[in-house]
């Protein structure tokens, strides 16, 4: 994207938004920093990672990654995929919004049969970052408030999960729902 139809080189954000590129390019690119963020967000079906992570990490360290990491792929994804290349952006919006709702059906079922308290507010996690999905797939200025919005109340509410299900640990030694 650089050098697309230039002579010099520049990651100048600006210069690069207000060039015009093929829809063939765009969706290249659009698919390559989707499936990026998709990792991050995280998007099923590469949310895998996720609940392994919680049910494995100290809950400080799941309080980061609830609170501030997952919100750096819905970050890109409105930063770099909705304004950089906005046509590919419309065509992908549908299928993102479909994904959501899948995904907010699916990780909320699964989290309803985890028996690791971690790994269940994990599987909610997936299932909230499901409506950010929708709200950047909906291409108004509401939906992308919404979708704001749900980052910052998830990042606070998700870290204050771990925060108690860690202070909850350290008294019960026990993270088994039974």
């Amino acid at each position: 994207m650089a050098f697309y139809n230039s002579n010099e080189f520049t990651f100048y954000f600006q210069l690069l938004i207000n060039k015009k590129y093929p829809l063939e390019l765009e969706i290249v690119i659009y698919l390559s920093f989707l499936i990026a963020y998709a990792v991050k967000l995280p998007i099923i079906p590469f949310h895998t990672w996720l609940p392994y992570a919680h049910g494995e990490a100290h809950y400080s360290t799941c309080m980061l990654l609830a609170g501030i990491l997952f919100k750096m792929g819905a970050y890109g994804l409105i930063r770099i995929n909705t304004e950089l290349l906005p046509h590919a952006h419309s065509f992908f919006a549908p299928w993102l919004i479909i994904v959501g709702a899948i995904q907010i059906v699916y990780a909320a079922l699964t989290s309803l049969s985890q028996r690791n308290l971690k790994r269940r507010i994990a599987y909610s996690s997936v299932s909230h970052m499901g409506f950010v999905l929708i709200g950047i797939g909906s291409i108004t200025n509401l939906g992308l408030n919404g979708a704001i919005l749900q980052m910052i109340s998830h990042g606070l509410i998700g870290a204050s999960l771990f925060f108690l299900v860690g202070i909850s640990y350290d008294r019960t030694r026990t993270l088994v729902l039974d």
